[in-house]
């Protein structure tokens, strides 16, 4: 293990921690953001419905597209956090040793998440591109538009547990 108890530059975090740190951080801020503007969304939705009877058509539409944004960027700030859904009943009882294997084999168990779900998006994405599909619906766009925060998510997701892989084999805090 390292002695984390230095000070200055040797106990600093390494660049690509900062990064990814930030950028995770940052995201997490947009989903937040976006939780507020669906929020406001709905209240307008409903004031114009039940107050002015004229409904908003595109809006349940659009809150689908900004919550699957909103999820997308939030994960990877829930996973940095320690937030996700977790079995705590078994991991609190394992020696220090048996947790750090666990938690190398669960965020291995992450990226492996990432990469079969971000390629698969980007499969996707692509046909869809390439084939020139458009939504069905009061908002038409092409339909490869609203899969690219997928692959945003997957994208911070695996750098995210690369991380959490990168502290566990240098014995840094997670």
């Amino acid at each position: 293990m390292v002695d984390h108890k230095e000070k200055g530059a040797a106990n600093a975090p390494f660049f690509p921690d900062r990064i990814v740190t930030g950028l995770v951080r940052f995201c997490g801020a947009l989903s937040t953001a976006l939780i507020l503007v669906i929020f406001v969304q709905i209240v307008v939705a409903v004031i114009r419905r039940y107050l002015f009877d004229s409904p908003l058509q595109w809006s349940d539409e659009m809150i689908g597209y900004l919550l699957v944004t909103l999820i997308m960027l939030g994960s990877a700030e829930a996973l940095r956090r320690g937030d996700h859904i977790a079995i705590d009943l078994v991991s609190a009882q394992l020696r220090p040793g048996t947790a750090r294997v666990q938690m190398a084999a669960a965020n291995l168990s992450v990226m492996a998440f990432a990469i079969i779900v971000g390629l698969s998006i980007w499969d996707s994405i692509t046909f869809a591109h390439s084939f020139g599909s458009y939504s069905v619906g009061y908002i038409e766009i092409a339909t490869w538009i609203p899969q690219v925060p997928v692959v945003l998510g997957m994208a911070l997701l695996f750098l995210t547990a690369a991380l959490g892989l990168y502290r566990i084999f240098r014995g840094l805090p997670q």
